[in-house]
């Protein structure tokens, strides 16, 4: 069994679902672990891994999107 990681977003706990690597960017899906119904796409910090950032547009979001169909497809 894999271990989940959990990150702590604006006082809420999330667990990272899946992420995807594109380029020299890493998108986060996340799910809130108190409330299915919220989740989060983010990315990583292009220097520091650890900080978790938003996504920047619609454009960058489709993308992310985009990505995660393609890799759960597989």
């Amino acid at each position: 069994m894999k271990d989940l990681e959990v990150v702590e977003i604006d006082g809420e706990s999330y667990v990272i679902i899946k992420e995807v690597k594109h380029e020299d960017t890493s998108y986060l899906y996340l799910s809130n672990i108190n409330d299915e119904e919220d989740t989060l796409i983010r990315k990583t910090d292009k220097n520091d891994k650890e900080i978790i950032l938003p996504l920047e547009n619609e454009q960058e979001f489709e993308l992310a999107c985009n990505l995660l169909l393609k890799y759960t497809m597989i």
